[in-house]
């Protein structure tokens, strides 16, 4: 690392995609070379290595997409933070920034920033996981010298159930890549035959894919041309599939495996459908409005200040299928309306998730830190 540059170590438990991963690549992209030198160490998962590697910035893989493997992998960690010797290391996630810590402190404490992509507190089910959960978020914040968080939703939340000082949090919201969508964002895909509603991401039950599956019946029965491609892959790929033939919907929604957001992808699909059942942010309803598509989504945490409801999308309760279908069959019925949504979509995002202004408040964090 250049000793004339700010030298920043990302530690991400896991680079598959989503909100951390979309942020670590932009941050990296961005900033290696203009006064920093940035360093990631991951578990290695997804296209995030390659892209990095392919920019110079040293991507360094240790096995931390578990609890028990992060444990068991902290005193390689604290060596890699020896050797990297960074101003600042930046920690994505509660697992990165609770246990993580540990590491930190065993290399000599340097200055630490901690974006809460994923808060412990999403994990309660019981009085154990909340007390658990909370002693992990406090245990982060207390440790680290500056928290950001992602949405305003969450910046309250750890405000108000003691987790965080409001002195210590800063809100920058996760920012799309605009590299990734050149030519999308006129509001027309390039096939016309039946509307396309798009699922992207983990097949995992907090993103809902379920109940917008649910919902595919009642759209059908008023909108029998309509399609639903499922983009994206996990543990409940197989259940999700048979629900889709329980239901008798087989024949309109396809699964296409995993593919990475792009101006080509968002160019298949119509609307965007986002039935998550709980959000820290929402960076697939960023980057399908940065591409002219109106969301659906659920009114939930940061998806709620992404969509602006009746404007760029509609906004429905999760887990309400028959409410989703009704959103969504509204949409159908009224493809100028589509079109506004798209167009005043775009233009919010280039506004309020613009990632010249992310890009900035993390770099202002970083000076602020090194000078620490």
């Amino acid at each position: 690392m250049d000793a004339d540059r700010i030298r920043v170590l990302h530690v991400i438990h896991s680079s598959a995609f989503g909100g951390g991963p979309a942020m670590v690549d932009l941050l990296c992209s961005r900033l290696q070379g203009q006064g920093f030198e940035m360093a990631i160490v991951t578990s290695g998962e997804g296209e995030l290595p390659a892209r990095m590697s392919a920019l110079g910035v040293p991507v360094i893989s240790l096995p931390l997409a578990t609890k028990g493997s992060f444990l068991r992998h902290l005193p390689q960690l604290a060596g890699v933070i020896r050797r990297q010797r960074p101003d600042v290391v930046h920690l994505h996630g509660h697992f990165a920034a609770s246990l993580g810590q540990f590491a930190v402190q065993a290399a000599g404490r340097p200055a630490t920033i901690y974006s809460a992509q994923w808060p412990a507190y999403l994990d309660d089910v019981n009085t154990y996981s909340r007390v658990r959960n909370w002693i992990a978020e406090w245990t982060s914040c207390r440790l680290a010298n500056r928290v950001v968080a992602v949405s305003e939703h969450d910046r309250q939340t750890l405000i108000r159930r003691r987790m965080c000082a409001a002195s210590k949090l800063t809100l920058i919201y996760n920012a799309y890549d605009p590299a990734k969508f050149p030519q999308a964002g006129n509001g027309e895909r390039a096939t016309t035959s039946g509307t396309m509603l798009g699922f992207v991401g983990r097949l995992v039950d907090q993103k809902g894919c379920d109940v917008l599956i649910q919902a595919m019946p009642k759209i059908l029965a008023q909108h029998p041309d309509t399609r639903l491609r499922v983009v994206g892959d996990g543990e409940q790929r197989q259940r999700l599939e048979d629900l889709a033939g329980r239901l008798d919907v087989s024949r309109a929604v396809e699964f296409v495996g995993y593919r990475p957001m792009s101006a080509a992808l968002m160019d298949e699909l119509d609307i965007v459908v986002v039935p998550s059942r709980y959000e820290p942010f929402g960076i697939v309803a960023v980057e399908a409005m940065a591409s002219g598509r109106p969301v659906v989504a659920s009114a939930v945490g940061g998806l709620s200040e992404i969509v602006v409801d009746g404007k760029t999308g509609l906004l429905v309760p999760p887990d309400d299928a028959d409410r989703l279908a009704g959103a969504l069959s509204r949409l159908l019925d009224l493809p100028d309306v589509r079109a506004a949504m798209g167009a005043a979509a775009k233009q919010r995002v280039a506004e309020r998730f613009s990632p010249l202004a992310s890009i900035q408040a993390y770099a202002a964090e970083y000076h602020r830190l090194a000078r620490r």
